[in-house]
């Protein structure tokens, strides 16, 4: 027999006659605040299971399938989400009180349109799961790992991404608006159509990254980034003002170019903008 509690109060949320909640019907189960830590959920069937303010510290839902779970404001440091099928599901402000990496494991998930916002999953990975249309604004991702992951069309505002590593991911048509991307890993990444509106980029890797039609404003670093000479441009992207004063003296022509800047106008918006700079400084 299996019986569930609620962590708060001891009370019986779920009795089984089951040895294990691996594999079990448990669809549109309310567990909420369910004390679940170690559980062995794998292939659970927990599709519209409430299982918010859940601690589900190291349990297992690998290959689980969860579409349109809420799982909003549960602990789930440590657990394995590898392979489920999270499409639609909700995990707004989960680990909120564990400081520091996570260790929860999302590889090679299906998360499609998931809601992840204002979370803590520094240190998670994500490496190869599809997070098309996810909203991920105000998460803290910071040193997780995204490599190959399917990121079209999510909305990475003001997500901190720093340290984390998007080697061959795809954020074509991303929005990275005021994200944290300092000392990100993005080789190899596609950034077409992704709009990069107050990024901050000192210390990105950026080399082989693709880059067609990505919108820059008001982004800072840029000039600190690596890989800069070997961005692959595919059509023309666009750059503000601001990004250019922040950056254009420690920019490459090719660059420039890419981004906009005719070939004739580069020597003299160096010298305008940096004047411009020295002049503000010491105004």
């Amino acid at each position: 027999m299996i019986v569930v509690r609620r962590r708060d109060s001891g009370a019986t949320l779920l009795e089984m006659d089951a040895s294990t909640l691996a594999g079990a019907p448990l669809a549109r189960s309310v567990l909420l605040y369910a004390d679940l830590p170690g559980a062995d959920l794998r292939g659970a069937d927990l599709r519209g299971a409430d299982l918010c303010n859940a601690d589900l510290r190291g349990a297992s839902f690998a290959g689980a399938q969860l579409a349109g779970a809420d799982i909003t404001l549960a602990n789930v440091a440590g657990a394995d989400f590898s392979h489920a099928a999270l499409g639609d599901a909700r995990l707004q402000a989960v680990n909120k009180k564990t400081a520091g990496a996570v260790g929860t494991d999302f590889r090679g998930a299906d998360m499609t349109r998931v809601t992840i916002k204002n979370s803590n999953l520094a240190g998670a990975i994500f490496a190869d799961a599809n997070l098309h249309r996810a909203d991920l604004t105000h998460c803290n991702l910071a040193g997780a790992d995204l490599s190959g992951a399917q990121l079209t069309d999510a909305n990475l505002g003001f997500a901190n991404l720093a340290g984390a590593r998007l080697p061959y991911a795809s954020l074509v048509g991303a929005m990275l608006v005021g994200a944290n991307l300092e000392g990100a890993d993005l080789r190899g990444a596609d950034l077409s159509v992704a709009a990069l509106n107050g990024a901050r980029l000192a210390g990105a890797d950026l080399s082989e990254s693709i880059w067609s039609k990505t919108s820059l404003a008001r982004c800072t670093g840029l000039h600190r980034a690596t890989g800069l000479t070997s961005i692959r441009h595919g059509d023309a992207s666009s750059v503000d003002v601001q990004t250019l004063r922040d950056s254009i003296a420690g920019l490459p022509d090719e660059l420039l170019e890419h981004l906009g800047v005719r070939p004739g106008e580069i020597a003299a918006l160096r010298e305008l903008l940096t004047t411009d700079e020295r002049g503000q400084e010491h105004g």
